[in-house]
């Protein structure tokens, strides 16, 4: 890969991630001069940097066939958060910490990598922008996210317990490059997902992302969870089918 060619990949992930260059420097533990440097191809990381920039981006960024398309838009949640926090002139981390939600729950809903985050986020967010949710588009985000016969799917940040949701369903976490690697059930997702939290794997960017669909009937959290493994086989290498998750 050509110099140019890697500090377009640099700039344009670091962008789809929701990072400013400061916050992604204090990832790497080096000078925002530096990712600029990356940037206008100034200078090159190293194997190490280089190594840390794909656990952070992800590893798909840095693939020849890689283009920005590629990668998801921002949802219908997404353009409205990203247009409502620019127009309050706060950037991810205040608005974070005024919503109290993370950085990277506002980043993973900006960028698209949650597409249809809970509704008591968009509340909390809404909120502390003092912008409220546009209610049609709170009806197509809702039906956007129904699945017939079953319940809602939705997107939340697994390392953000506020985010957590405190209903029955089928939940899975994906890791830095959106690989399914581990599905659960439980009558109470949030409260089975804190028994995860002292497991080694459960860290970035081993999880790095969740999605959980709201099952209510005890037979049928057991079949999906049963069909969703079986597909997932060797991905799903943290997994044990019929432990108690309630």
């Amino acid at each position: 890969m050509t110099r140019e060619g890697l500090a377009t990949k640099i700039k344009l992930g670091r962008e789809q991630s929701g990072l400013s260059q400061s916050e992604l420097a204090s990832k790497l533990t080096i000078s925002q001069g530096t990712v600029s440097n990356w940037e206008t191809g100034k200078a090159q990381p190293d194997a190490g940097q280089l190594k840390r920039l794909k656990s952070i981006l992800g590893p798909q960024i840095f693939s020849e066939q890689w283009t920005p398309g590629v990668l998801e838009g921002p949802s219908i949640v997404g353009a409205w958060l990203s247009k409502a926090r620019q127009k309050s002139g706060l950037t991810q981390q205040e608005l974070a910490e005024k919503a109290g939600v993370t950085q990277v729950t506002i980043s993973h809903i900006e960028t698209g990598r949650a597409l249809n985050p809970q509704q008591k986020t968009i509340k909390l967010l809404a909120d502390a922008l003092g912008e409220p949710f546009d209610k049609e588009a709170r009806l197509e985000l809702e039906q956007a996210s129904q699945v017939e016969g079953i319940g809602r799917f939705t997107d939340f940040n697994p390392h953000d317990p506020a985010d957590y949701p405190n209903e029955p369903g089928v939940y899975v976490f994906f890791d830095n490059t959106d690989r399914p690697i581990y599905v659960g059930m439980a009558k109470n997702v949030g409260e089975r997902i804190k028994q995860h939290h002292d497991k080694w794997w459960f860290r970035d960017p081993i999880v790095q992302k969740a999605s959980y669909v709201q099952v209510k009937d005890d037979r049928q959290r057991a079949q999906i969870e049963a069909i969703l493994i079986g597909f997932l086989k060797s991905n799903a290498v943290f997994n044990k089918q019929q432990v108690q998750r309630d």
